[in-house]
């Protein structure tokens, strides 16, 4: 088998070949935030001796059980926090192939971009690109915000650094910095949207494709932040006014963390809706002042946007039982996903970002879920025979979801390379036009719907 050797900044690294694709698991982008480097901003790699090994997978971030587990089912993989890596997959190492990165969802405690479900290896060789997967930190250890240890968004600023990192490197592997195009669902898809409102992330993007971003979560204000925060402490037996936090907290193991964590859900969950672990900024608390906040720093990069949804987000999270209660859920869904994500869009699109709409509105005929949160997922990435057992994929036939893969890669693909759509395929969003494409059944794969809730209203 060949073994592939790339020579980076930090210095060599050596894959493998599968398939005909070159592939690199487990390259850091920035020093481990282990020992005295736990709940810091991520710091730049030094450079190493001898050649690095990246023929195996490493660790996923620290964390429990999924709440999406009942729809996507368990997912096995062992943690660690020594995760702050990259998953590669290049057709070549010559050349300027467009560069793909993808950032997990996962509501920031769950999730990571090294697993089978989200393996780049078909997209990238589908589309001819460099597919890059990102792990960064999740929970408490990447979200946890107090004075007492000046910590700040420190999983978005991991995710930065992951692009600092591409931009400086991704030639090595056959990847064309200039023609960086992020993509990300749920939690990674807002993530997105926060770093678009950056400065720091201004030349490490330039187009962009959000999943399900749910905006409408809004973020936490720092006085929510410390309050969460201070229950963590306290479920650790910690003092957040001891002038050895910081040397205390480090010596708690990982698995104290996510006890801790666990205890802080019950505590203070249903107060904050289930999402404890929110990016932390005073003024872009409300779902509004996120969305013009992202949609000014797309502006002003011209950037070009793919964004959609699925048409019953919720129903991973809850199945109704009645009419009364599937209307309380769909009203949270207009809520969390179809307003803020439409009310964005009209706000890049009438400032000249071209913007394009998806509703995913294919079910399995056996899923109680329907066309739940994340279902789009195994047909993005072609990675359907790794979700065999997700109960959201239940009776539906391998001919059938195929198509319909190979039809979302297609679009997927054309939009990495050229950023852009003819217009007779698939129609800009605009104002006063809101076209979705729609990504269905295998009758009637693809096809434009007006169907935007700000026009129609919800009831």
């Amino acid at each position: 088998m060949t073994q592939p050797l790339v020579h980076t900044e930090n210095g060599d690294i050596r894959g493998f070949t599968h398939n005909g694709m070159l592939r690199f698991f487990r390259v850091p982008y920035c020093k481990a935030p282990v020992g005295e480097r736990r709940f810091c901003r991520p710091e730049p790699l030094d450079r190493w001796e001898g050649v690095l090994d990246a023929t195996r997978h490493g660790p996923m971030s620290p964390q429990g059980p999924s709440d999406l587990e009942l729809a996507m089912g368990p997912l096995h993989h062992p943690i660690g926090e020594d995760s702050l890596t990259l998953t590669i997959t290049t057709p070549s190492t010559e050349g300027r192939h467009p560069v793909a990165v993808w950032f997990h969802g996962g509501a920031n405690i769950s999730g990571a971009a090294n697993i089978d479900w989200y393996d780049g290896e078909n997209l990238a060789r589908h589309g001819n690109l460099v597919v890059v997967g990102v792990n960064f930190r999740l929970g408490a250890l990447g979200f946890l915000y107090h004075p007492s240890l000046n910590t700040d968004n420190l999983s978005i600023l991991d995710q930065i650094e992951a692009l600092r990192w591409i931009k400086k490197n991704i030639t090595a592997f056959g990847g064309d910095p200039d023609n960086v195009t992020v993509f990300g669902q749920s939690a990674g898809g807002n993530a997105i949207v926060h770093m678009m409102g950056l400065p720091e992330t201004e030349g490490l993007f330039h187009n962009a494709i959000l999943e399900s971003p749910s905006i409408g979560r809004g973020n936490h204000t720092k006085a929510d932040a410390i309050r969460i925060a201070e229950c963590h402490f306290k479920h650790l037996g910690l003092d957040p006014k001891d002038p050895a936090l910081r040397e205390k907290i480090n010596a708690k193991s990982v698995d104290e963390i996510l006890k801790a964590t666990d205890a802080v859900f019950a505590e203070m969950g249903k107060e904050f809706g289930g999402m404890l672990f929110k990016p932390v900024k005073d003024e872009w608390a409300s779902p509004e002042a996120t969305a013009q906040a992202a949609a000014r720093g797309a502006v002003k990069r011209q950037l070009h946007v793919i964004m959609g949804t699925t048409a019953d987000e919720m129903f991973a999270f809850v199945r109704p039982k009645n009419a009364e209660e599937e209307k309380a859920v769909r009203l949270c869904q207009y809520m969390r996903y179809d307003y803020p994500d439409n009310l964005f869009s009209l706000l890049i699109a009438a400032n000249g970002c071209p913007t394009w709409k998806y509703q995913f509105t294919w079910k399995a005929p056996q899923s109680e879920f329907k066309s739940c949160h994340t279902l789009e997922l195994p047909f993005v990435f072609g990675t359907l025979p790794s979700w065999a057992d997700a109960p959201m994929l239940a009776g539906a036939s391998e001919e059938d979801m195929t198509r319909l893969s190979q039809t979302m890669m297609g679009y997927w693909c054309k939009f990495f390379r050229n950023g852009t759509f003819d217009e007779k395929d698939w129609p800009c969003f605009e104002a006063r036009h809101c076209i979705h494409k729609v990504f269905d059944n295998q009758a009637n794969p693809c096809q434009s719907l007006n169907n935007s809730p700000l026009r129609e209203g919800f009831f």
